[in-house]
């Protein structure tokens, strides 16, 4: 809990001093002494008064620490009942004890049955709202606490749809393409009409497979083939696929996409040398390898591909790995396993 400010160094080193004097101002108005003021002020029974009010607020503070900290009981009414008896109890023994010392040893008489239930009032009350303080504290933080937690899922729930939307457009590669094809209609209109059919393909997928929790490999890598035609038109190294891998299992949709653009975009661009893309499998993943010849400020990392690996923990307990093998970079995608009666 955030810190409450009875604990504050100046808080506990100046508020005895307001409190003591004003409990000794009580006792002369009690006492009908208030003339007494005029005479001496600064008497020996104010210092007393102080000194009594900075072992019951020490007190009172040690005890809400100890109380905070308690485990038991469960029940939240109880233990703040339990809370206020013990510490009113222990704050009349306390101060008891030190005016009984007080009147015996100093004033040299035992103090009668009035004066000792007036002090304890005073002081008992000062312990009673010292955990009114802590229980109002308590509530407001617990209050705030809730409302932060609240504007955060709030925060994040946008974040997640503005992400998915995002991830969903994916509006780099769509300006790309579209300033491509105002290049390209002017310079060759019929190799502008064979970029066209690229990106429509590409992105007829992507929207459309926005719903569907996973598709086939094959129907996924009819795509890759798309992707990597489209890329050929933009100001980027141009792609070929070597070895791929043709089997049944399934995949989290676009994120095969994902992947091979993630290594185009950080690939460094050249017009002499392909980029061969291998997509194989293994006995529990499925691997994307390429020679990787990374740009300066941007390379393929984990960080890259966190969205992707994120919609995967749904899914499975393998992460998505990436490993590197002499000049080959890997990507390790975890295979899924669609059990359709879970989905009817």
């Amino acid at each position: 809990m955030n810190r409450l400010f009875v604990h504050h160094p100046w808080f506990r080193l100046l508020s005895p001093l307001f409190s003591g004097t004003l409990v000794y101002l009580l006792m002369l108005l009690i006492n009908n002494a208030v003339l007494y003021i005029q005479e001496d002020f600064l008497s020996q029974e104010l210092y007393v008064c102080i000194g009594l009010a900075y072992l019951t607020q020490e007190f009172s503070r040690l005890s809400l620490l100890v109380f905070e900290r308690l485990q038991r009981p469960k029940s939240f009414l109880f233990k703040v009942l339990l809370q206020i008896c013990i510490s009113i109890l222990l704050t009349i023994g306390l101060v008891y004890l030190s005016m009984y010392l007080y009147f015996k040893y100093i004033l040299l008489y035992t103090p009668n049955f009035r004066e000792l239930f007036v002090f304890n009032s005073i002081f008992s009350f000062i312990t009673l709202l010292y955990v009114v303080l802590y229980l109002g504290h308590y509530f407001l933080f617990r209050k705030n606490t809730q409302k932060i937690e609240k504007e955060l899922r709030a925060k994040q729930a946008i974040e997640h749809d503005f992400a998915s939307y995002r991830n969903g457009i994916n509006p780099k590669l769509l300006f790309e393409s579209l300033e491509a094809m105002l290049v390209v209609m002017k310079e060759n209109p019929a190799k502008a009409e064979e970029l066209t059919d690229h990106f429509s393909t590409v992105y007829r997928y992507i929207l459309s497979k926005r719903k569907r929790e996973m598709v086939p490999l094959r129907e996924e890598l009819t795509i890759v083939k798309a992707l990597s035609q489209l890329f050929d038109h933009l100001p980027y190294r141009k792609v070929k696929l070597g070895k791929v891998s043709d089997t049944d299992f399934t995949v989290l949709p676009t994120s095969l996409l994902k992947v091979m653009e993630s290594i185009i975009r950080t690939t460094i661009v050249s017009a002499r040398k392909a980029l061969v893309i291998d997509i194989l499998e293994n006995k529990e993943s499925l691997e994307v390898r390429y020679e990787h010849e990374e740009k300066l400020e941007e390379s393929l990392s984990m960080d890259t591909l966190r969205d992707i690996s994120h919609s995967y923990q749904f899914y499975t307990d393998m992460p998505i790995q990436i490993r590197e093998e002499g000049r080959f970079k890997i990507i390790k995608l975890p295979k899924l396993i669609y059990n359709e009666s879970s989905h009817t």
